[in-house]
């Protein structure tokens, strides 16, 4: 698990939808629910959290510091299931191997994918058999039910184990998803652990009310992907919008200590580079004129992309079917792989490769194979993604998005340069038009695609070690691809 290195938001603003396998909706002033470790007499502010004090202070550092230690272990021990899986697979990890791919066996790693297939169904299909459930993160926010507040341990586990064992053989959903659930997993046992240790406010009521809670276990799953990917200020902004938490002190405190000890404990072992290796892209008129039409064009993608897996999540197989569903998808993903090996693993593979093409034309320029190819990956990648997610794998589309967003600009970069090689004369020369285009393509269509604009830059910004010359160009095609969500869905929503 190769792993690299504020929102605008108001009080009473409406929270963003949050970003994840489930595709639901939470927002902290939304919920009032109760549970056993609130007070129908305990004194909350207008926001619903219990009153600041000395001692609720303390308490929630406490949990923050605990919750982040176990969430940074937790992302130690997925990356070190997906060395062993890519090592298994590919022969080698992408922690010494960013392009796995290369060198690799073809007929072994579609065989070792292949194969995996009914191992994956079986452990899915016994989790979610008789009865049993996997709670996910939104569900363990909410608190609504018992198990919801303290689901089984060893299922949760097993759960986000079997996701990162699957992508590490070369599933192609995102890996982000299992490291948020073992980060919400911890808070919530922390929380646990607080309320039977008898810590208690002033009052007498446990010191971690209804909200305070939910707050800590959004800051754990929070945490769970800053940590394996080593983006502590990403995380935090991450927090505060997909989580939906809201802006305000206490979540920032709450979220910074608990990010900020994940990430510094995962690094022990996960070290702080970027994702992608990439030069740092400069801050000029080519590069800003690509960030913003790349912003308007991916935009109508994007949000195919993102309707696209949502319908799939719905629809996701959680009967017997997986059985033969399961199988079926990792062979199909096999198959095509002795094509188009960078289809496998979480989406690092094609935006790297993306990235790789659009920096080598400076060179010997862009042949007409090379693009198609890159196409030829986007519409596969997208494929498969949808096919397994609807197929029963469970995983996310954070970094498949990325990797569409890289491979869909980078085709519009070529596409018009062929019909227009005049363009090729701007400052730069064509190589900055593709690299820009793929760069600040990865921003604006996952931005689109999680609906989490300022989430998708920070991390970004991380995941690519990119510095300030690099914000204005990513901003601007965050931002077009904004504007260009919101009119689009006033056009064509109101033709519905």
């Amino acid at each position: 698990m190769k792993t690299a290195s504020p929102a605008a938001v108001c009080a009473g603003h409406k929270a963003f939808k949050p970003h994840s396998t489930q595709h639901t909706n939470f927002s902290m002033s939304s919920h009032t629910g109760s549970s056993p470790n609130s007070s129908s007499n305990s004194p909350q502010n207008s926001a619903g959290f219990r009153s600041f004090s000395f001692r609720l202070l303390l308490g929630l550092t406490l949990a923050a510091l605990v919750t982040g230690v176990f969430s940074g272990l937790g992302a130690i021990a997925l990356h070190y299931v997906l060395d062993f899986m890519q090592e298994l697979t590919f022969g080698q990890a992408e922690g010494h191997h960013p392009m796995v791919t290369d060198g690799a066996d073809p007929a072994r790693r579609a065989l070792v994918l292949a194969v995996l297939g009914p191992f994956v169904a079986l452990v899915w299909y016994y989790l979610q058999s008789g009865g049993r459930r996997v709670v996910g993160v939104k569900s363990q926010i909410a608190g609504a039910t018992e198990e919801d507040r303290t689901p089984s341990l060893w299922r949760q586990i097993s759960h986000s184990l079997i996701q990162i064992v699957a992508v590490g053989a070369g599933s192609p959903v995102g890996k982000e998803v299992a490291p948020r659930e073992l980060g919400a997993l911890a808070a919530g046992r922390t929380s646990n652990l607080l309320e039977r240790l008898g810590f208690v406010g002033a009052d007498g009521a446990a010191l971690l009310g209804v909200r305070e809670r939910s707050l800590l276990v959004a800051a754990g799953a929070a945490s769970g992907l800053a940590a394996v990917y080593q983006v502590p200020f990403g995380g935090v902004v991450y927090l505060v919008e997909a989580m939906a938490v809201g802006l305000s002190l206490r979540s920032l405190y709450v979220g910074a200590v608990t990010v900020w000890t994940a990430t510094v404990t995962a690094n022990l072992v996960i070290v702080n580079e970027p994702t992608y290796p990439v030069p740092q892209l400069p801050l000029d008129a080519t590069t800003l004129t690509v960030a913003a039409l790349t912003g308007v064009v991916l935009t109508p993608l994007a949000l195919g992309f993102r309707a696209l897996s949502q319908r799939a999540e719905k629809l996701k197989a959680k009967d017997r079917s997986l059985l033969w569903r399961i199988p079926v998808a990792f062979v199909l993903v096999a198959v095509v792989s002795l094509w188009l090996p960078e289809i496998l693993g979480n989406g690092r593979l094609l935006t790297q490769h993306t990235f790789n093409v659009s920096l080598d034309a400076a060179a010997g320029g862009l042949t007409a194979a090379a693009a198609v190819y890159v196409l030829a990956l986007a519409v596969a990648k997208a494929a498969v993604v949808v096919l397994s997610l609807r197929f029963g794998s469970y995983g996310g589309t954070l970094t498949p998005g990325l990797a569409l967003g890289a491979a869909v600009a980078f085709c519009v970069a070529a596409l018009v340069l062929w019909a227009f090689p005049g363009l090729g004369g701007v400052p730069g020369g064509a190589s900055m038009v593709f690299y820009a285009a793929a760069l600040t393509g990865t921003a604006a269509f996952l931005g689109v695609s999680m609906n989490a604009p300022l989430s998708a830059l920070t991390l970004l910004i991380g995941f690519t070690g990119q510095g300030a010359s690099a914000w204005l160009p990513m901003a601007v095609a965050v931002g077009t691809a904004v504007l260009t969500r919101w009119a689009w869905t006033r056009v064509f929503g109101a033709k519905k």
